[in-house]
């Protein structure tokens, strides 16, 4: 259940990446299931690559040596206001005005 103590920012660009193992194994519920939770769940905003993200994404990567991908996700977190950056990639440097959470290192 959604209690509203925080919310989720993502970018469309995490279709692309969540899709891939259902749809190599075939598994259109699983599939499905992802593109759901991505669209359609309470407190989980799915924004679009507009060109200010793109152009932030640019300068993330100019700045910190980010690969593509990692550099749109940042700049959509930033344009969503997120305080925190959750990711299960250690190797992201932190970035001003926005915290990097490890997953791994927060799960004990």
């Amino acid at each position: 259940m959604f209690r509203g103590e925080f919310s989720v920012v993502t970018s469309v660009l995490t279709i692309t990446e969540v899709l891939v193992y259902p749809l190599r194994q075939g598994n259109k519920t699983l599939a499905q299931q992802y593109r759901e939770i991505l669209f359609n769940s309470q407190g989980l905003t799915t924004i679009e690559v507009f060109p200010d993200i793109a152009e932030t994404a640019a300068q993330l990567r100019a700045n910190y040596n980010l690969r593509t991908p990692d550099a749109i996700q940042i700049a959509t977190a930033i344009r969503g206001g997120a305080s925190f950056f959750l990711t299960n990639d250690a190797r992201l440097p932190s970035i001003p005005g926005l915290s990097v959470l490890v997953l791994e290192q927060l799960i004990v």
